[in-house]
């Protein structure tokens, strides 16, 4: 019954909102090798509905607002799916109904999905249907009320992948923005998760270093490319954060406008509305969009959203730097209150040059955040960093694998904005007052030790069994009175352990 019913609303959001199906091609559709038609609709009991073999309907499909827009906008909408199926509803009409709401003109592309033995090079027929899709709503753009110099792009995972490959194409009609959920951007190794389907289902099993490079679009960003609005979650493992990043980081390359919005958590596949945030991202979508000239408010704007956590602790490091621009070449300590509770720091080092940007509170999402901001700026010599315990004490849901994976992330960035930095991870200490999250700290420990043996210019500093007594007991003297904090026995502790890893 439930099947039923989801089939009877899935059929009514798209005959209801859908004013228009449009055939991408009239007659022979190239690059196909039959004229079989095996599409399907899948509407699970749990899951996201989707459609597989897309061969013989490449379609774009219309939802035209009732009030258009005064700026006349368009946005054409790749669903994700891995590139074997396209999740169209919660990642296709869905989101061209919300946009018609708004006055935007949307619309829905069915692009071509892998089938074996079906097109002669499936590889580059999804960007090929996006071409044709926007050479139809160039084409059509009167018809439509649409202003071609407010045409867009809206991306979600491959389809991510997809929109960002037709935003950095050298061939076909230019594209004015792109919006890219959780998208697949990058087809090199560092990039790509374990559970990433898409780079083989486009590209196939033989495919080249020439190919990964070819087809991962933030190495083909220029000066032509069009400004972009990202949103990831920190903890999607399909498509991992570093994607979006790596996409703005060559946008800002290349002095081109771009917003990249981190969520925490939210996984992969949320859509337009993150469960895990209870938000959704949109709003902000079209504030930035209005802010960037391609879209009119007809309402208020709302309030600045509050500034994340620890806005005014990076603004603080800034004005700081501005004053007293700290040398490059130095040690740079970053992490939570550890470090930023040890103010006499470079009295416990002297000869070396330590820079200490610890941010007490802060959790290994935040260091990720602002990597950006004080860490990559200082083209740092080494960088130690302490972080992990206000993560793995935020909540029983937070795992030692995942600030594993939270630190592997951080890794990455500092690792490939700074090749030749070392990092060098303090292990999570023990302490007192949550003792009862001291076997996952012993976990965590362990999994990113193990890890870090197999990166070049890494090192694991272990404080945690030097803290502890005989008996392997933790020493209230080593502590402050919240059981947390250290005493200066304590950070003696951590000099002498500390002290054999330093650069000079």
């Amino acid at each position: 019954m439930k099947k039923v019913l989801a089939v009877i609303a899935f059929f009514i959001i798209t005959c209801a909102q859908a004013q228009q199906e449009i055939p991408l091609y009239s007659g022979e559709i190239p690059g196909n090798l039959s004229d079989i038609d095996n599409e399907k609709s899948l509407t699970p009991e749990k899951g996201r509905p989707s459609v597989i073999n897309v061969s013989q309907h490449p379609e774009l499909i219309a939802f035209l607002p009732k009030t258009p827009n005064a700026a006349k906008p368009a946005v054409i909408i790749c669903p994700g799916g891995g590139y074997v199926r396209l999740t169209i509803e919660d990642g296709g009409y869905e989101v061209a109904k919300s946009l018609a709401d708004s006055g935007v003109t949307a619309f829905v592309l069915k692009y071509r999905t892998w089938q074996d033995s079906t097109f002669t090079n499936y590889r580059n027929l999804p960007l090929n249907d996006l071409e044709q899709a926007l050479e139809l709503v160039y084409n059509r753009a009167a018809e439509w009320n649409i202003d071609t110099t407010k045409i867009g792009l809206l991306g979600f995972s491959a389809g991510g992948h997809l929109a960002a490959m037709g935003a950095t194409s050298k061939t076909g009609k230019r594209t004015a923005f792109t919006i890219l959920a959780y998208p697949v951007i990058s087809f090199t190794d560092s990039l790509v998760s374990p559970t990433l389907r898409s780079r083989s289902s486009l590209l196939g099993k033989n495919f080249t270093e020439t190919d990964k490079v070819f087809y991962s679009p933030e190495l083909q960003v220029s000066a032509s490319t069009p400004p972009a609005f990202l949103v990831h979650a920190q903890d999607d493992s399909t498509s991992w954060v570093g994607n979006s990043i790596a996409y703005y980081k060559a946008l800002t390359a290349k002095k081109i406008t771009g917003e990249l919005m981190i969520y925490p958590k939210g996984g992969h596949g949320f859509a337009m509305f993150n469960k895990a945030m209870g938000e959704s991202w949109m709003p902000q979508a079209m504030k930035w969009l209005h802010l960037n000239g391609f879209y009119k408010s007809v309402t208020p704007q709302p309030k600045p959203a509050q500034a994340p956590p620890f806005y005014n602790d990076i603004l603080a490091f800034k004005k700081l730097d501005s004053e007293q621009p700290p040398a490059p070449n130095g040690i740079l300590l970053i992490g939570s209150s550890s470090f930023t509770r040890w103010k006499d720091v470079n009295d416990y080092f002297p000869g070396y040059p330590i820079i200490n940007r610890g941010f007490g509170g802060s959790v290994l999402t935040d260091v990720i955040r602002y990597a950006y901001d004080i860490i990559l700026p200082y083209k740092p010599k080494q960088v130690l960093v302490y972080c992990g315990e206000n993560d793995l004490a935020s909540g029983d849901s937070i795992t030692a694998a995942q600030v594993v994976q939270r630190f592997k992330t951080l890794f990455g960035i500092i690792r490939q904005n700074l090749p030749n930095t070392v990092i060098s991870f303090v292990s999570i200490k023990p302490s007192p007052v949550r003792a009862q999250i001291q076997p996952k700290v012993k976990e965590a420990n362990k999994q990113i030790q193990a890890w870090i043996k197999t990166q070049p210019k890494a090192q694991f500093i272990d404080v945690y069994d030097p803290m502890l007594d005989a008996k392997k007991q933790m020493r209230a003297e080593l502590y402050v009175q919240d059981r947390l904090h250290m005493t200066p026995e304590g950070y003696a502790i951590w000099k002498r352990i500390i002290t054999p890893y330093l650069i000079k």
